[in-house]
């Protein structure tokens, strides 16, 4: 089951995290949905005792502009909302009718617990994006220059949208839901 993650219940499970275990000062940080940082996570929950098994976590960021390093990602953390409200005065009036800015959801870290887990979790979020967050208009990694990565995104549908110094980006097709 797809669930979204509170710092209280998910935080241990930051110290997991094989991608960007340092990233942040305070993990917190990445249960700031208020500032567009998401923890997702897939979980079983066993019906007789009610307890829950974590099979994969992944924690993203929503913003204007494709991720492209951990730098930027810290300053983001650090400055969303005056950086968010200076590049929305900077483009405002420039598009008719269009929103000024992209909405990118940008997986950052993405491990599993269990085989399969992961995919299960990318899918299932690419499928609940549309409905749940009908804002975001993309979704693009900020994923590591691995094989391992490169794997996994690519055998996943994702294509290789743009390779950098530090990081790989891989683009994944969500599907708009056209609301009446």
């Amino acid at each position: 089951m797809l669930t979204i993650c509170d710092a209280e219940t998910y935080l241990q499970y930051m110290k997991d995290d094989p991608v960007r275990p340092d990233l942040f000062e305070d993990d917190q940080q990445r249960f700031n949905n208020k500032d567009g940082f998401y923890v997702f996570a897939d979980i079983d929950i066993d019906e007789e005792t009610g307890t829950t098994e974590v099979n994969a976590i992944l924690c993203a960021v929503v913003c204007p502009f494709i991720m492209q390093d951990e730098d930027l990602l810290r300053e983001l953390a650090a400055n969303k909302g005056d950086f968010i409200n200076t590049l929305s005065e900077l483009f405002e009036g420039a598009f008719d009718d269009e929103p000024p800015v992209a909405s990118i959801f940008t997986p950052y870290s993405l491990w599993s617990y269990k085989k399969g887990s992961g995919k299960k979790l990318i899918n299932n979020l690419l499928e609940a994006i549309p409905e749940r967050y009908p804002y975001i208009t993309h979704v693009i990694t900020m994923s590591p220059p691995t094989k391992m990565a490169m794997n996994f995104h690519l055998g996943n549908g994702a294509i290789l949208f743009s390779p950098n110094v530090e990081t790989i980006n891989y683009e994944y097709k969500i599907e708009q839901v056209t609301l009446h």
